[in-house]
């Protein structure tokens, strides 16, 4: 039987309690900055609309090694 989250949760509270005390300051540290960043995403409407669009198009185009060389040989850029 699968456990809920809120059952990991407390498994993973068990099992911190556990370690020794500057362990337990230093997850506790890593977890609420988790959970910050989650709670308080840091990409604007515009960035988050630009990432939702670069995530539908699975298979982008990417250049291909010879107009890569093609682009630098202009400005006399030969590869190593």
């Amino acid at each position: 039987m699968n456990k809920t989250v809120a059952d990991q949760l407390l498994d993973i509270v068990t099992a911190v309690r556990e370690l020794p005390g500057e362990a337990q300051e230093v997850l506790v540290h890593e977890i609420a900055d988790h959970v910050y960043e989650y709670a308080h995403p840091r990409l604007d409407e515009g960035q988050r609309a630009e990432v939702e669009r670069r995530l539908a198009n699975p298979a982008p185009a990417y250049a291909t090694p010879e107009s890569v060389s093609t682009f630098f040989a202009r400005f006399g850029i030969r590869p190593a």
